[in-house]
């Protein structure tokens, strides 16, 4: 297996064990809000494979959508355009005093049918769904760009001329019926079977089905992102995994629908950060280097940046800052060099979240992940952070040693 599959794997298996209802740590800790997960994990099933094959294969072929013929009633004077119906007939003319109208069924041609109306609620549902989870993001989300395509797809989707009737005719509040389901599931027309597997793919989540659970993570959550990203999210949950394990803490999911400002796991009183500067940022004074830098781009017109750690693990109950972790996917680089440029880098950041006289410590506490091939400490001269790599990371207690470092109160 190679190593960005086995990073999909890792990432996927973890996503997986928080949200199958009923999931808990050792130490019996609850992981799981159901109401508030199965929610947010819908909203990706939205953006999965499921769905965007089904609408990849509905703007391909807007013509497969298929009319049944229905009947309707129709009242019409001397004229019966189908089946008369006496009974109706009668009253109807009773009612009226018309001795010449009578009630028929007028053979139609619909798209208001039940495969149709299993389409139309499948993409009326993913519709929601999108535009709930594009709400949910920030600007520097890394699921944004997929999300808005995702949407522009569905609006494309839902202007088909064959769909507008159905999409008016299905109540997002009332499912389609058994019936309906098993109609379109028999369909020899794919565009009707590719619903049905989205249908039965959102039933999966709701009853906390591990396949489809599985299904979505692999897909919605992890796919779209770039292997850096991956990794990047991997290291995350393992960070909050090994918290908690350690504290005993409850740990708590926040990466699908809450504000990207925000933490993206929290386990007892530690939250963990990805891609986020926080306010616990301060400014450090400039080193002669960074000043003559400063000074050049400022004659060409161009601010300074500020470079933000990957994960950022703060301690609620201080009110602080207790680690930084820079994370490192290798592809073409050596290890040794990837390394070099991380700890320079969580040095750099330690002065901005610690006082002058406390980086010590913070970067005793921090940590570099690397892909692969980290190096092994030989010496205790200094305070420095710890090293993993991937493969260190997916051992069942690979990162409790760094995590209990973290744990103890300062």
């Amino acid at each position: 297996m190679s190593l960005d599959a086995a990073i999909v794997d890792y990432s996927a298996g973890l996503l997986l064990r928080y949200f199958r209802s009923g999931a808990a740590i050792e130490g019996g800790v609850p992981r799981l809000d159901y109401r508030r997960d199965v929610e947010v994990i819908k909203g990706h099933w939205a953006a999965s494979d499921a769905i965007r094959t089904l609408v990849a294969y509905a703007l391909e072929h807007q013509h497969e959508t298929q009319s049944l013929l229905t009947y309707r009633e129709q009242v019409h004077d001397a004229i019966a355009r189908g089946r008369i119906d006496a009974r109706r007939t009668w009253l109807y003319r009773q009612q009226t005093g018309l001795p010449t109208a009578l009630v028929a069924h007028e053979p139609v041609r619909s798209f208001n049918t039940g495969p149709n109306l299993v389409l139309a609620w499948v993409l009326r549902e993913a519709a929601a769904y999108t535009a709930r989870l594009l709400s949910w993001q920030g600007a520097n989300s890394p699921y944004l760009p997929v999300i808005e395509q995702a949407q522009a797809e569905m609006r494309l989707v839902q202007r088909i001329e064959a769909l507008r009737e159905p999409l008016r005719a299905v109540s997002l509040g009332i499912r389609p019926t058994a019936g309906a389901v098993r109609d379109a599931a028999r369909s020899r027309r794919p565009l009707y079977r590719l619903a049905v597997d989205a249908y039965r793919l959102l039933q999966g989540l709701e009853r906390g089905d591990r396949d489809a659970m599985d299904r979505v993570a692999r897909t919605a959550l992890i796919a779209p992102l770039e292997d850096w990203r991956r990794f990047e999210l991997a290291v995350g949950l393992g960070i909050g995994e090994a918290l908690a394990r350690v504290t005993g803490g409850p740990l708590q999911l926040h990466l699908l629908g809450s504000n990207s400002a925000g933490p993206i796991v929290t386990a007892g009183r530690f939250a963990v950060y990805w891609q986020q500067i926080t306010h616990y940022h301060t400014p450090a004074p400039l080193e002669p280097s960074e000043m003559v830098t400063r000074d050049v781009l400022k004659d060409y017109g161009i601010a300074t940046g500020t470079e933000r750690p990957d994960l950022v693990v703060v301690d609620r109950d201080q009110d602080a800052v207790a680690a930084v972790v820079e994370v490192k996917y290798i592809a073409g680089d050596t290890a040794t060099t990837r390394f070099r440029e991380a700890v320079n880098q969580v040095v750099r950041y330690g002065r901005s979240y610690a006082a002058a006289d406390a980086t010590g410590p913070l970067l005793a506490r921090s940590l570099v992940a690397l892909s692969r091939n980290a190096p092994a400490r030989t010496a205790h001269t200094s305070p420095a952070p710890f090293s993993v790599d991937f493969e260190t990371i997916t051992q069942p207690h690979g990162l409790d040693a760094w995590a209990a470092a973290v744990a103890v109160p300062p």
